[in-house]
């Protein structure tokens, strides 16, 4: 994620597994002017927040991928049929198997929203 303008994830565990990826706001509407065009901020310190949430043990997956509130789901839907189906395939795989295609489509998604 550091590749697209994020700091490093920061962990917790609980329940579940929580990893937050946080950019400056300002800088990510500069880099991805398009990407989840309902994610704003007035506030020059505000950061843009990927929240990832994963189970834990055997059979464990991701059950929670959100941008500042907004689904995976949601952000897929808006992409078109390219990625409709991706937010489901991603969540019925295992957690490690999830993460590595989660990545891959968060790097199409960044390469197709880049300010050119």
């Amino acid at each position: 994620m550091t590749a697209n303008g994020f700091q490093a994830g920061q962990s917790g565990v609980g329940d579940d597994i929580g990893i937050i990826y946080c950019a400056p706001h300002v800088e990510f509407r500069r880099r991805f002017p398009r990407l989840a065009p309902s994610i704003q901020y007035d506030d020059d310190g505000a950061c843009t927040d990927l929240n990832i949430h994963a189970g834990t043990g055997v059979g464990a997956r991701l059950h929670e991928i959100r941008f500042d509130g907004v689904t995976l789901q949601e952000l897929l839907a808006e992409e078109g049929i390219d990625f409709a189906t991706e937010a489901d395939a991603i969540a019925a795989l295992p957690a490690d198997k999830g993460v590595v295609r989660l990545l891959s489509v968060l790097n199409a998604l960044f390469a197709r929203h880049a300010a050119g």
